[in-house]
């Protein structure tokens, strides 16, 4: 809450608290109030924003289980409560609470799986990637002192035998022409190795590199296989606790405010893909307020 709405909350407050002959007319109050008279009207209402629904599903079950603590919260806590709302309240715990369980059941595999299988293909694919590089340089220093020779032998001479960018890449396309790039290099290589035999063992290596990397790539296409399934379930999931908030929120009007159930969801980022909270780097679900 920023210092300028804590004031105002505040000072909401100490008006409220006056007797009902309070010392002060509406004109006085207003001059008081940082927002005026209307800031005692409308300081409390905010209406509910919903989490957007392309946020992930870690951050759509953080969102899911503020406001599912906050109905539970309502029920240990709120003496307001008749006993019919808090029959309603104890009925969408129950649906909440199941609700939970299945977009649990549905992130928790997926998140291992980014966090495991994914992540080590990645981790090999690096290791190839450096391979292959280490390969590309020991070649380029072996042959540049040939390169009149190479120049001589080769179409496009010394400059058509490497690339002139690094292999350094992060998108899967960019590893597929590593290996390319690679193999290429392999094969001019060893039309140069019948006149000069030290480009032989220089052509091995980025073979021996390239095929280990297009092995980790191959690996990386098979587990999509996995991840897609994975994926839907988490999707399906986030579409069923939306709709039954949605739901939620229909039964509760018979029973309370408009107030009342906005009250119950998080505030979110100005962009909606995260709950609001303190900052805290070790928290993925949640992010500090924008600034106004």
């Amino acid at each position: 809450m920023s210092q300028e709405n804590r004031s105002i909350l505040l000072t909401t407050v100490a008006f409220l608290a006056l007797p009902a002959n309070g010392s002060g007319s509406e004109g006085q109050i207003s001059s008081d109030l940082p927002l005026g008279f209307g800031a005692v009207l409308v300081y409390g209402r905010r209406m509910a924003s919903k989490l957007s629904r392309s946020a992930s599903g870690t951050r759509h079950r953080r969102w899911f289980r503020e406001i599912r603590g906050t109905v539970r919260s309502h029920l240990q806590h709120n003496y307001l409560l008749s006993d019919g709302q808090k029959k309603a309240l104890g009925d969408e715990v129950l649906l909440l609470d199941a609700g939970l369980a299945k977009l649990t059941a549905a992130v928790d595999p997926y998140r291992d799986f980014i966090d495991q299988a994914h992540v080590q293909v990645r981790c090999d694919q690096r290791v190839a990637d450096f391979l292959c590089d280490e390969a590309q340089r020991e070649a380029d220093g072996s042959m540049r002192p040939r390169r009149k020779d190479i120049d001589a032998i080769l179409p496009g001479g010394f400059s058509a035998l490497f690339l002139k960018l690094p292999l350094s890449r992060i998108l899967q396309a960019g590893r597929q022409k590593t290996v390319s790039a690679a193999e290429q290099v392999a094969g001019h290589l060893r039309t140069l190795a019948k006149t000069i035999p030290a480009a032989g063992p220089c052509a091995d290596a980025l073979d021996k590199a390239s095929v280990l990397l297009r092995s980790f790539n191959q690996a990386h296409v098979d587990l999509e296989t996995q991840r897609v399934p994975l994926r839907s379930a988490v999707q399906a999931a986030i579409f069923e606790v939306r709709e039954t908030l949605d739901q939620m929120d229909g039964r509760l009007r018979s029973h309370f405010s408009q107030d009342f159930i906005d009250s119950l969801y998080p505030v979110l980022t100005k962009k909606g893909t995260i709950v609001a909270d303190d900052e805290d780097e070790d928290d993925d679900t949640s992010a500090p307020p924008d600034e106004s």
